[in-house]
C-alpha cells in the first residue's frame, strides 16, 4: 500500500522535479555561501597554477629526449673514404696531402696572367668537391660498396690530375713570359 503512495507521489509531482543538471558555477556559488555561513571552507582559485603546469611538461620533454638518445642509435650521413679500412685512410691522407700541397703551388706561383686559368680550375674543383660529398653519403646508403669507394678514389685522382694540368699550364704560361722578355731585352 505504501508503494502505491509513493507512486502516486511522484506522478503527482512528476512535472515539478527538477531533472537537470546543475550549472557549472552551482559548486562555486555552494562554497561561496558555505563560507558565508562558517568561515571555514576557503574557496578554490579560478587561478591556475602555471608552474607546475610547465614543471611537468619540462619533465616529459626531458624524459623523451633521453629515451630518443639512447634508444635511436647514432647514424651518421655521411662517411669518409677513411671509415672503410686502414688502407683506404692512407689513400686519403696521400690524396688530401697532394691537392693541398698542388692548391699551394698554384697560389704561390699564379699571376694576373693565369689568374683566368685559376679561376676557371678551382670552379671545376668546387663541382668536384661536391660530388665527393654526394659519395660520401652513397658510401652510407651503399654500405661500404666497392663501386662507391672506386668512385670516391677516381674524384681524388680526377681533382689531383686537374690541379696538375693547371700548375703544368701555369709554369708554361711563366716559362713563355720570361722568354719572351728575355729576348725583349736583348
Amino acid at each position: 500500500m505504501k508503494e502505491d503512495n509513493i507512486d502516486q507521489l511522484f506522478k503527482r509531482m512528476q512535472d515539478q522535479l527538477d531533472i537537470h543538471e546543475p550549472s557549472s558555477d552551482h559548486k562555486i556559488r555552494f562554497l561561496e555561501k558555505l563560507q558565508l555561513q562558517n568561515n571555514a571552507i576557503p574557496l578554490p582559485s579560478k587561478k591556475r597554477n602555471w608552474y607546475n603546469v610547465f614543471a611537468v611538461a619540462a619533465s616529459i620533454a626531458i624524459l623523451f629526449g633521453i629515451a630518443t638518445t639512447m634508444l635511436i642509435p647514432n647514424i651518421s650521413v655521411e662517411a669518409e673514404l677513411a671509415s672503410v679500412s686502414p688502407q683506404m685512410q692512407e689513400t686519403q691522407s696521400f690524396f688530401t696531402s697532394a691537392i693541398q700541397t698542388q692548391l699551394e703551388e698554384i697560389n704561390k706561383i699564379s699571376s694576373a696572367e693565369t689568374k683566368e686559368l685559376v679561376t676557371d680550375a678551382m670552379t671545376q674543383m668546387e663541382k668536384l668537391e661536391s660530388d665527393y660529398e654526394t659519395l660520401k653519403k652513397d658510401l652510407v646508403r651503399s654500405q661500404n660498396d666497392k663501386r662507391v669507394i672506386s668512385a670516391m678514389i677516381k674524384n681524388f685522382q680526377k681533382r689531383a690530375n686537374l690541379l696538375e694540368e693547371v700548375l703544368q699550364k701555369i709554369n708554361d704560361i711563366n716559362k713563355y713570359k720570361l722568354s719572351k722578355n728575355e729576348n725583349s731585352i736583348l
